[in-house]
């Protein structure tokens, strides 16, 4: 079995960007079409019901719980009507972008339509990544439940000995840090998948035996990239938008008597342009540097 390099596996999206800058723009399209559209027809579909539901909050107050609670449920309805669709097409978005940058690292010469492809591969790929999404989510049970029972126990006896609740911390950080090392063990499954043309999970658990300790850092210096680049944009958006609306005027441009959907929707837009420049390319950063580990461990060649 091989090893990795980190700093390799962390530059590999930069390094792909680079040399395929139309298909990263591709995938920016691709993930704004099928990703963030629905999500803002979505958004401009709700958006009515609750801007009313806050006018009724702030013109009647507390007294009329009842109607507002009665506005609550028909807003959160109407998101439930659509919600399965707006999900939907998330999925087939992120599996359609993530198979495209797996096969511009592991099979740059399968340059057609800017790597973009609808097929087994990406079927594959989408199950590995749902099943994936099911696992973290059981494991974040499974690590609660016992976490939660011996918080409950050191919180009793913090009484008799108050030192004892310092153990909390600790205790907490060993949960989350076995449900981590978990998931990176299983991490390696979706570019197998994909790579192999079939449904992997647990053949990933032999591939990073040993790896996980690195791969930790580079999912961290990943984290840490996207945290900055979310930041950097939100505050820029914030700042639009304040000079737009006034920081000062915004809940009263939100409450006002009638919802102006046509005034906000640009903005809204505009915000899932940026949304989807920033999910591609936190996918790109995530994606190639999977891919380029996945790579090196299988020692495949590399593209000349």
């Amino acid at each position: 079995m091989g090893d990795f390099s980190g700093t390799g596996a962390i530059g590999a999206g930069f390094r792909l960007i680079g040399r395929e800058p139309l298909a990263f723009l591709a995938w920016i399209l691709s993930f704004l079409l099928l990703g963030v559209l629905p999500q803002v027809g979505f958004f401009a579909a709700i958006l009515p019901q609750w801007s009313r539901m806050m006018q009724e909050i702030a013109a009647h107050g507390p007294a009329h719980t009842p109607m507002t609670s009665l506005g609550m449920f028909r807003a959160q309805a109407g998101m439930m009507q659509l919600q399965p669709l707006v999900w939907l097409s998330s999925l087939v978005s992120r599996t359609l972008v993530l198979s495209a940058i797996y096969r511009a690292v592991l099979e740059p010469e399968d340059r057609g339509f800017f790597y973009l492809r609808l097929g087994m591969r990406e079927l594959w790929l989408g199950l590995t990544m749902l099943v994936l999404v099911v696992v973290a989510i059981l494991l974040m049970i499974v690590a609660m439940v016992p976490t939660m029972i011996l918080v409950g126990f050191i919180a009793a006896l913090a009484h008799e000995a108050p030192g004892v609740q310092l153990m909390i911390v600790p205790v907490t950080f060993l949960a989350m840090g076995v449900v981590v090392w978990v998931l990176l063990r299983l991490s390696m499954a979706t570019p197998m998948s994909f790579a192999q043309r079939g449904f992997r999970l647990y053949e990933s658990w032999d591939l990073t035996r040993g790896q996980a300790g690195k791969m930790f850092f580079v999912a961290l210096a990943f984290v840490v990239m996207a945290i900055g680049f979310e930041v950097v944009v939100g505050c820029l958006g914030l700042v639009a938008l304040g000079g737009f609306a006034g920081v000062e005027h915004l809940s009263d441009w939100v409450l006002q008597p009638k919802f102006d959907l046509a005034r906000i929707m640009p903005w809204v837009v505009g915000a899932g342009v940026a949304a989807s420049i920033i999910a591609t390319a936190i996918f790109t950063l995530f994606g190639a540097g999977w891919a380029e580990i996945y790579r090196e461990l299988t020692e495949a060649p590399r593209p000349a």
